[in-house]
């Protein structure tokens, strides 16, 4: 059975008001994980004994590229206390060759650190690493120069926005142990069955896939974060679990 996790970013604005309140407000809602991206401030201790009491998973963080690899120590610290195991960089600039191999050798030149301390990175996309080098895509450069190093975050909304067929992505590519479940309209992302993309044909491919999570997210919420969650869950509720 996949079990449902938010990405925090979609309620961040939420989050920096009033960051216990707001995981309160998501296991209210039927979350049984969450993927951070940021701590607000709050102590490792404190927001351990938080997760425990409102029985929240810490399923992921997203982490800078750059406190990935110049403060591994720091990084791998405090999520060893919160229990948190997949540390995700978020996003890269990639516009040429020489930046795919600049993250290729600083995500490699840490990874084994994580390792040691029983953790895994992890890369999350957007559309921009679908540009292509020498007829390959530079997501598929980046993890097979990683091979076996390296796991995908796949928000599965951006693939669709560069143009890929997601479902063929995901059936097709070893590296993929997390996704995001992200609706939109060309490139504006929606709340879960307000867009176009195939969020219905992701999610039954995560199950067959057997992903113990998949992770909601909006990177544009409306009104604002806790509406909109409430309307993705909703959602995956009433047209998603039982299908």
């Amino acid at each position: 059975m996949v079990k449902l996790a938010l990405q925090l970013y979609t309620v961040r604005e939420e989050c920096s008001k009033d960051f216990i309140k707001t995981l309160e407000d998501v296991a209210n809602l039927g979350f049984e994980g969450v993927e951070f991206a940021g701590f607000h401030n709050l102590d490792a201790n404190t927001l351990k004994s938080n997760l425990d009491r409102l029985n929240l998973k810490p399923v992921a963080s997203h982490t800078p590229y750059e406190d990935i690899v110049n403060k591994y120590d720091e990084v791998i610290s405090y999520n060893k206390i919160i229990g948190n195991k997949n540390i995700v960089c978020p996003y890269y600039n990639i516009k040429t060759k020489e930046d795919l191999e600049e993250l290729t050798k600083g995500l490699e030149s840490v990874v084994d650190k994580y390792r040691e301390n029983d953790m895994e990175l992890f890369y999350h996309n957007h559309d921009h690493e679908f540009i292509q080098f020498d007829n390959k895509y530079a997501l598929d450069i980046l993890t097979q120069n990683l091979d076996n190093k390296l796991n995908l975050e796949l928000d599965t909304f951006w693939v669709y926005a560069a143009n890929v067929d997601v479902i063929n992505y995901l059936e097709n590519n070893k590296y993929v142990k997390l996704i995001h479940l992200k609706d939109g309209v060309n490139k504006d992302t929606k709340a879960l069955g307000e867009g176009n993309a195939p969020i219905k044909e992701v999610f039954k491919k995560a199950k067959e896939l057997g992903l113990e999570w998949v992770i909601v997210e909006n990177d544009t919420p409306y009104p604002n974060g806790i509406e909109d969650v409430a309307r993705s869950i909703k959602y995956i509720k009433e047209n998603l679990l039982n299908s």
